[in-house]
């Protein structure tokens, strides 16, 4: 993770590492060097002989420098560490403020007089840190300070910090690189060259501060996954670190006598036109790699690309793809079919001319889907429109919208519902079947079983009595399940609205359960209403066949000696009616699907196996015709709690769903 909190990849991890392995190296180098300092010895001085070496107040500007870049390293660093980072990075600064203003303008500053001769001991010379060394702290100080500000200063800083770098490798190459090309150090720095522990000191300060924040600024780019970080990540360490380790080599080779003075410029000019070469075949190398990856990753594209465009030339529904900004409009094979011309690559106009309402209105630009989708970027539909065709018909069609992902468009799919109407035209000749052609038959041998009956009663035969009451039973068992069969299809088919009026609910409650429920079990059922109930706009007939399907269940699966509560409530602008019973209970995959077609409970009874399982269904279809809902609060061994609301208001031109469901309160549900 990063400092922000979010996942990081394996090359800011490393940036990041560098930039603690800074934070902690340099100051412990610049303490290193006071300790030297103040024990009379040195840093590197035994190991390579009269190189430069670091005045105390370098040191001790290596030290707040690492301190100002590692107090801003935790992810959330506090207003202290903050605060002390800010005061680090100030000292820094005023470090190389004196210095350099010393040497330039030949100023005497007491302060930095005292504070070298504090640090070396008084009775030793003022030693000042070379002129690079307080250029370079006067461009890492406020490069400091401008770690972690937003904006424009990112570039700003990462100059700053660049320009340091830059000078602390001319100290670096200065000390080092001047015996390659000549016999002494560059004239520059003859009298005050930077040492070699500042030098690195400096070029690590200035690389932590880069790596700091990985996703920001020029390290941004480097860490990138793309072409300019990866030549960055392969060029710029060879770059900058490749000629200092090369003339490094050469002195050591040169002070062990394996080559001569002469030879080390030559080695140096053709091993370093030899590097360029490596890293030009190297760039070249991971530009083929990246092209190859690219023609692969450009050929998967076009596969799928081809793989897409077959599945949307042989889909069964018709696809547009719209760009509202454009107002280009891409189609499908079946798309064009249905609008009955070309439309691909065509403009949004020609399609919105073709597509009306259902009533035939035309369907202005706002109240397109797409449109729609464009502002709101949620799916619209499915809605029913006409597409009508160049030679005049129309087509019944099912709308549905949705926007692509990235802000790309809207995509539009229609479905035919020519087959769908077709199938609504069988089912009502089905019902139309049902309703002459079988009803009749049954009329006729419910009369003729009536009259044998009534025969055999006068010749008081019992036995062949009681068949003739098994057939009538038969035959109203087999009518009541043909009037379930037409009621469920005339309100599946919605082809009759119900016929509400305003009914006071109490009172139509009172009188259902005095008709429907049988005399010898009223006792059981008990009516319990919660305040006054305004009237109710109902069709009394439908509404009271729901309720008496639900007190029949009630009273079917609950134990005898136990009673039925029904009650009445009013919720908002809902009146909501409840039948709880203490029977055996619903599992939860029964509750789920008991209001479903033909579903019967796997632990039904006998008796429920001569039903058609409409009973429950035709119930949910007759009070989402009122505007209401219906659903179940059951639990296994603790009763089920039938429940259905109603608006209170007159019938509105389209329903709208009743309220959600509440959790059930005591005594009131499963």
């Amino acid at each position: 993770m990063s400092w922000t909190g979010r996942p990081q990849s394996r090359i800011e991890a490393w940036a990041r590492a560098l930039a603690w392995l800074a934070a902690l190296g340099v100051p412990a180098l610049g303490l290193l060097n006071l300790v030297g300092w103040a024990r009379g010895v040195p840093v590197l001085e035994p190991v390579m002989a009269g190189l430069p070496t670091p005045p105390p107040q370098t040191s001790l500007a290596q030290m707040l420098g690492g301190m100002a870049l590692g107090l801003r390293l935790p992810r959330r660093p506090s207003l202290l560490h903050e605060l002390l980072a800010e005061a680090c990075a100030v000292g820094v600064l005023t470090l190389g403020v004196m210095s350099l203003s010393h040497d330039l303008a030949g100023l005497s500053v007491s302060a930095h007089t005292t504070l070298t001769r504090l640090l070396d001991g008084a009775e030793a010379p003022v030693r000042r840190p070379s002129p690079l060394t307080s250029t370079c702290l006067l461009l890492l100080g406020p490069a400091l300070m401008l770690q972690w500000r937003s904006g424009r200063w990112h570039s700003t800083k990462d100059t700053l910090t660049v320009l340091a770098m830059l000078g602390a490798l001319l100290g670096f190459n200065g000390v080092l690189l001047g015996p390659v090309v000549g016999v002494s150090a560059m004239p520059f720095l003859a009298r005050r060259s930077m040492s070699l522990p500042t030098a690195l000191s400096l070029l690590f300060l200035g690389l932590g501060t880069l790596c700091a924040q990985p996703r920001q600024g020029l390290m941004g780019r480097i860490t990138r996954n793309t072409l300019g970080g990866l030549l960055g990540r392969r060029l710029i360490p060879v770059a900058l670190l490749g000629p200092p380790l090369l003339g490094v080599a050469l002195v050591l080779l040169e002070g062990a006598g394996a080559i001569k003075h002469e030879a080390r410029f030559p080695l140096f000019a053709t091993v370093v036109s030899a590097a360029g070469l490596v890293l030009v075949l190297l760039s070249a190398r991971a530009l083929d790699m990246i092209e190859v990856r690219r023609q692969q990753a450009h050929a998967e594209a076009e596969m799928q690309r081809g793989l897409l465009q077959t599945v949307l030339d042989h889909a069964p529904v018709g696809v547009i793809l719209v760009d509202p900004e454009r107002g280009t409009v891409v189609s499908n094979r079946v798309a064009d079919t249905m609008l009955g011309r070309p439309l691909s690559e065509g403009s949004r106009e020609r399609y919105m001319e073709q597509l009306r309402h259902v009533d035939g209105r035309p369907v202005r630009l706002e109240e397109l889907p797409s449109t729609r989708v464009a502002e709101t970027e949620r799916v619209v539909g499915p809605e029913e429109y006409l597409v009508l065709q160049p030679d005049g018909h129309t087509l019944p069609v099912l709308a549905t919208a949705a926007p692509v992902p990235g802000g790309r468009g809207v995509v539009v799919s229609f479905q035919d519902l020519t087959p769908r109407r077709e199938l609504e035209r069988l089912r009502e000749e089905y019902v139309s079947l049902i309703s002459h052609d079988l009803r009749t038959p049954l009329n006729t041998i419910s009369l003729r079983a009536d009259l044998l009956q009534r025969l055999l009663r006068e010749r008081h035969l019992s036995r062949e009595q009681g068949l003739s009451e098994a057939i009538l039973g038969s035959v109203a068992w087999m009518s009541s399940m043909i009037e379930e069969l037409l009621e469920g299809a005339r309100l599946e088919a919605k082809r009759e609205t119900p016929r509400r009026e305003p009914r006071d609910l109490v009172r139509f409650l009172e009188e259902v359960m005095e008709r429907d429920v049988p005399p010898d079990q009223r006792e059981r059922f008990r009516l319990e209403v919660a305040g006054p109930m305004p009237a109710v706009w109902m069709d009394a007939p439908r509404l009271e066949r729901v309720l008496a399907n639900l007190l029949g269940n009630a009273a079917k699966y609950s134990p005898p000696h136990l009673p039925v509560v029904v009650r009445a409530r009013v919720r908002d602008s809902w009146v909501e009616v409840s039948v709880s019973d203490q029977g055996p209970g619903l599992s939860p995959e029964d509750a789920a699907h008991v209001f479903d077609k033909y579903y019967r409970t796997r632990k039904g009874s006998a008796s429920d196996t001569k039903g058609l399982g409409l009973g429950l269904y035709i119930s949910r279809l007759i009070v989402e015709a009122h505007g209401g809902r219906i659903w179940v609060e059951s639990e296994p061994g603790r009763g089920a709690t039938f429940c259905f609301s109603l608006p209170v208001g007159p019938p509105r031109e389209a329903p709208v769903p009743g309220p959600a469901p509440e959790e059930p309160g005591p005594g009131e549900g499963a």
